[in-house]
């Protein structure tokens, strides 16, 4: 038999394999322009986002840190998160013109004097240094879309990828968090790669799919601290592939899973650039209760990991502590996240068109039964950060530590468009429908991603008294605010903004706005929902940030719609 018959009979073997596997592998006609499209329609929607926003609450934070990184290799700014994403970001800024000011205007190095600094050193060129770091977030949430597309298509095949990518390109919490300066998108990305990669080489055993694997739980464990989730989770999946007797070559499999720990410590030594010391925890000053137990308990206990990673992760412990953070639910404050919190957020931040394919998935799985030993790997990933936020994070600030679950359950919604074996029609049209669905509700409120509502939550103006915080007001409206003043003819403000961006950088004449009685000198009023729910934060002013948290009493204006709100964070009232 010639080379050319033998390769012919393989790929009829092949696709016999597929076809007995029940899934359509047919390839969708212009396959490669339908991603493009997608992909294109995605970055365009997020870097408008990202021209339009003012800087949010943590980008004044992030980004200054890591400037600092790329310019002086300093890693103690910030470093509740890890630095590589924020060091990237920091090269842009630097690239677009950013100037790093002298350390003596840096003060005591902590992350908000580290900001004003910045903003004041960059005033004259603000908003440009932080729209070229976004640059970096938008560009990983393009690659996002395509690692999801790829694990979708080997799952599914190429209708299933294209339906999986259309829900995850227009979902408008991607799209939030794709124009910002932080870590809610490399989370992600580095999640479902973790995950994507471990599945390819459980099953081929192939030590080249091992080192991709290594390389994203690596890229994980320097963007975010719940990576440590990933090594149980990878543990999880290896042994029910093992139970099934789904894996290639088991001895490969399991040596590849021993040496991750071993490799995900390189990766952090070469994301913190070697600064470890060993030090016993009897030497360190730790905050966290967990940490002080610890310390307590082994006082000669030495970690080898580097310096900023254990204090960052202490810090991290520290806003996760019982009662260390408020948290906003159907118009109360709370202590700290409600288990109902995220379950509640997600039903009225994510669109409907996501919901009901959510619910379309679970009907498909009773009727059709997909095929579950595929469908646990993006499952998981959905499941345990919906864990994480609920029982042990409890952080209730917004729905963005979740974010996750948007693209693993995209790669889920994969299977309803697959044409199995024996589906109809009629499941693909369903799924294809909704996210067309949900591409209309994400433009329509476009490009303020941030403070996306669903119809039925009604929007911001009535989302903000269910979950507020960084689902809504993160201080992105400063821009919007300007632009509707100037439409209105109205030169001065009396203002109440949460954010950490001064808004007169921004163009914006203000009083600031701390409570009582709003003087003569302007017969208007801007105020940040934040603040207008009940909510207490301390307050940017042009001396900086007052000490104190600021809470103000608006209850005699909530009776009132407001005239206009800007970006869908800001409420601009007539008091006269």
């Amino acid at each position: 038999m010639s080379a050319g018959a033998r390769r012919v009979q393989r790929k009829g073997l092949a696709s016999s394999r597929l076809a007995a596997d029940g899934t359509s592998r047919r390839p969708v006609p212009h396959e490669r322009l339908w991603l493009a499209l997608f992909v294109t329609a995605h970055v365009t929607l997020a870097v408008w986002g990202a021209v339009r926003q003012s800087v949010t609450f943590d980008e004044n934070f992030h980004l200054p840190a890591g400037i600092l990184a790329a310019s002086r290799g300093e890693l103690r700014v910030s470093a509740v998160n890890p630095p590589l994403v924020k060091a990237m970001a920091g090269f842009a800024a630097l690239a677009a013109g950013a100037h790093v000011p002298p350390d003596s205007a840096l003060g005591h190095g902590e992350q908000g004097e580290v900001g004003q600094a910045f903003m004041r050193e960059n005033a004259d060129r603000y908003q440009r240094i932080y729209v070229a770091g976004r640059m970096v977030i938008v560009l990983l949430s393009g690659l996002l879309l395509l690692v999801a597309w790829r694990w979708s298509r080997r799952l599914w095949g190429s209708r299933g990828a294209l339906v999986s990518l259309a829900f995850l390109a227009f979902a408008p919490e991607s799209l939030a968090h794709a124009g910002v300066v932080t870590l809610d998108v490399p989370t992600a990305l580095a999640f479902t790669l973790s995950l994507f990669t471990w599945q390819v080489f459980v099953t081929r055993g192939r030590w080249r799919d091992w080192l991709w694997a290594a390389l994203a739980v690596g890229f994980a464990f320097n963007v975010r601290f719940t990576a440590v989730f990933l090594v149980p989770l990878l543990l999880a999946l290896l042994l029910a592939q093992l139970v099934a007797k789904r894996v290639r070559r088991v001895r490969r499999a399991v040596v590849g899973y021993l040496l991750i720990a071993p490799a995900a410590l390189l990766a952090l030594q070469v994301g913190y650039l070697g600064h470890r010391s060993m030090m016993p925890f009897g030497t360190w000053s730790f905050e966290s209760k967990a940490f002080k137990a610890v310390q307590q308990a082994m006082p000669a206990f030495r970690l080898p990991l580097p310096n900023e990673y254990v204090l960052g992760f202490d810090r991290q412990a520290v806003e996760s502590q019982s009662s260390a953070t408020p948290s906003y639910l159907l118009g109360r404050i709370h202590p700290e996240a409600p288990l109902a919190y995220f379950p509640v957020g997600l039903a009225v931040k994510w669109p409907l068109g996501f919901l009901a394919a959510v619910l379309l998935l679970v009907v498909y799985a009773t009727q059709r039964r997909p095929p579950w030993r595929r469908m646990m790997w993006p499952l998981s990933l959905a499941f345990l950060f919906l864990a994480i936020g609920m029982f042990v994070g409890r952080l209730g600030v917004g729905i963005r530590y979740v974010l996750p679950m948007v693209p693993a359950l995209s790669v889920c919604f994969g299977v309803i468009a697959s044409g199995r074996r024996g589906d109809t029609a009629g499941w693909r049209r369903v799924a294809v429908a909704l996210a067309l669905a949900q591409a209309i509700e994400t433009a329509a409120h476009s490009p303020w991603h941030l403070s996306f509502y669903n119809v039925l939550a009604g929007g911001p103006e009535h989302g903000q008294w269910i979950v507020n915080d960084s689902n809504l007001d993160w201080g992105q409206g400063l821009i919007a605010l300007r632009e509707e003043l100037e439409r209105r003819g109205i030169r001065r403000v009396h203002l109440a903004y949460h954010g950490t961006a001064e808004p007169s950088i921004y163009g914006i004449d203000y009083i600031p706005y701390t409570g009582g009685v709003p003087s003569r000198e302007s017969d208007w009023l801007a105020v940040s929902s934040y603040y207008y729910v009940g909510l207490a934060q301390r307050m940017m002013l042009r001396a900086g940030r007052t000490e104190l948290r600021v809470q103000i009493d608006f209850k005699p204006l909530w009776p009132r719609r407001p005239d206009a709100m800007p970006a869908g964070c800001m409420l601009l009232f007539k008091l006269r």
